[in-house]
């Protein structure tokens, strides 16, 4: 399996680490207490789609022949369930999630009421699932609203906050919540496994700040633009922004500011006495990424202002 496929969460076919969350949330729909409304709070790439996934897989496989393993908490990828999800099929679970660098449309929210007004074809129960739910804006939320306040005794909402953007209050007040997290070692221990159970290359070094999901997908990047973690912050930062000018992809943002903070955090350790001078200079370089993306800056101009500001450390 390469890399890139393995960024699907659908291919995250074993669930590591998760078990305290994921018996809870098996508990609560054994006993018929499982919300209307859920809400999964956590970064990004901490593994709370994979969790929903393997959630849904249990619940839907247990009259097949082949069945979640409980177990070893493993998806059987032979099961019926399973490769619905993959074919995009199933009828009993709807997926919504915002577009790169756009909040969730609201065609997709009133598609989403016109199907649930319509009786299931099953007896199972319907999940809909919304990722980067902190990318729905008022106008979207406002056509949401209803379907959570007024759910049928067999429609579920899991909603997946990636805390990327500041929640609509309105959606809040309206679930059920749970924090997912993983402490350091945890993170480190999941990184491994993928790294080797994958035969992925570790090109960016574990660091304790990266959920395993960002982790994966910064080292893609380091892979693809042929960035090596010994390249000077100029030149990693030139390669990011050129190709974010390509693709508009927020991860490369994501990955320029990190880089950014990581390269100053060392250079505070070792330079304790300049600790005013550098973090202003960090903040001024990341006041020019941000105006870069806000006001379409460009580019050129953007990196010789922060090559200047590089030659003051």
């Amino acid at each position: 399996m390469t890399t890139a496929n393995f960024l699907n969460p659908l291919n995250s076919t074993k669930l590591i680490f998760m078990d305290r969350f994921f018996n809870e949330m098996i508990e609560l729909y054994n006993s018929n207490k499982f919300p209307k409304v859920l809400l999964l709070n956590g970064k990004k790439g901490v593994g709370k789609f994979t969790l929903v996934l393997h959630f849904l897989n249990y619940i839907f496989t247990k009259n097949e022949i082949k069945p979640y393993n409980l177990k070893d908490k493993i998806i059987n990828t032979e099961s019926l369930f399973y490769n619905q999800l993959l074919s995009q099929t199933n009828q009993d679970v709807l997926f919504i999630k915002a577009e790169e660098n756009k909040n969730i449309k609201i065609e997709d929210i009133r598609n989403l009421k016109s199907i649930l007004s319509r009786t299931s074809l099953s007896n199972n129960p319907r999940f809909v699932v919304i990722d980067e739910i902190e990318f729905v804006n008022e106008n979207s939320m406002n056509a949401l609203l209803k379907p959570l306040e007024e759910p049928s005794n067999n429609n579920f909402f899991i909603l997946i906050n990636n805390q990327q953007a500041d929640l609509i209050k309105t959606i809040s007040s309206r679930c059920l919540k749970s924090n997912i997290f993983l402490n350091s070692q945890e993170k480190k221990m999941i990184i491994n496994y993928l790294l080797e159970n994958n035969n992925i290359e570790d090109l960016i070094g574990f660091n304790s700040n990266l959920t395993p999901g960002l982790f994966l997908q910064f080292n893609e990047i380091y892979l693809k633009l042929n960035v090596n973690s010994n390249d000077k912050i100029l030149s990693k930062i030139t390669k990011f922004l050129n190709q974010y000018k390509k693709n508009k992809s927020k991860i490369l943002i994501s990955l320029t500011l990190y880089s950014i903070d990581q390269y100053f955090f060392k250079l505070v350790q070792s330079n304790e006495e300049k600790l005013d001078l550098l973090l202003s200079l960090k903040n001024d370089i990341n006041k020019n990424i941000n105006d870069f993306i806000y006001f379409n800056l460009n580019i050129n101009s953007v990196l010789n202002s922060i090559e200047v500001k590089l030659n003051n450390v």
